[in-house]
């Protein structure tokens, strides 16, 4: 009951400092800092287990369950996504179905809500997560690496020094010979279209779009290349779109 209180009470906080801004000057916390907290506080007593219920191809459900060292569920959330339903989706419909289900199973079993319980596909911030995993995932030259963003850099310039032009708001374009030079200004740009304080939230989602639609090649690229990356941008993304 005490790690509860002190829970809340550093959701409340945080939500104060680092939540998202909403629509009429609300905020919420988003599901990478609720599972942060649920870690920091409550560690591996209690676990997180996500299942795949439904996939025809174009309609993804999944379910999360929280649940006790022995087994007993504490709370649970579900949550739905249609591939294609948005740029986002185009790549990454199942992690976003994911990661709200997930979001629903802490707000059941903690009270681990965002704050405005607002979004209903609510994804994880960019930048919150930069360390890679060490899952092997290439060969280059023979030899295997792993999943770091650098690597994958590495072993992809070893071989070839390609060139990434990127179609900017505005009818601009920016040349790039990195992927990660190029997965830095893709962030810069969502930045400042979300954070544009002239523009409505209609208009930032359409800009949005447009980046994803105007440099899908690149997208892709990107999404083969540093899934792990393109993983927490699309979060972000869908998160700010769906925020009410």
């Amino acid at each position: 009951m005490n790690e509860l209180k002190k829970m809340l009470e550093e959701i409340s906080e945080l939500n104060k400092t680092h939540g998202v801004m909403q629509k009429g000057g609300k905020k919420y916390n988003t599901v990478a800092q609720r599972v942060e907290i649920f870690r920091k506080h409550l560690g591996t007593t209690y676990g997180i287990q996500t299942f795949l219920k439904h996939d025809d191809g174009r309609r993804i459900v999944m379910k999360a369950i929280v649940k006790s060292l022995e087994g007993n569920i504490i709370g649970s959330g579900y949550a739905e996504e249609i591939r294609g339903q948005g740029y986002v989706n185009k790549t990454s419909a199942m992690e976003n179905a994911e990661s709200s289900a997930i979001g629903r199973a802490l707000a059941c079993a903690f009270a681990l809500h965002g704050g405005e319980y607002a979004s209903a596909n609510e994804m994880d911030a960019v930048g919150r997560k930069k360390q890679a995993s060490k899952e092997p995932v290439i060969k280059h030259n023979g030899t295997e690496t792993t999943r770091t963003n650098q690597n994958l850099l590495n072993a992809l310039q070893d071989s070839k020094n390609p060139v990434y032009t990127l179609s900017l708001p505005g009818q601009k374009t920016k040349k790039h010979h990195k992927l990660d030079e190029v997965l830095t200004t893709f962030i810069d740009v969502l930045d400042q279209v979300k954070n544009d304080p002239d523009t409505a939230k209609d208009l930032k989602i359409m800009k949005m779009e447009q980046l994803y639609n105007n440099n899908e090649d690149i997208v892709k690229t990107l999404v083969k290349e540093l899934p792990d990356s393109m993983r927490e941008i699309n979060r972000s993304v869908k998160e700010f779109q769906n925020a009410i």
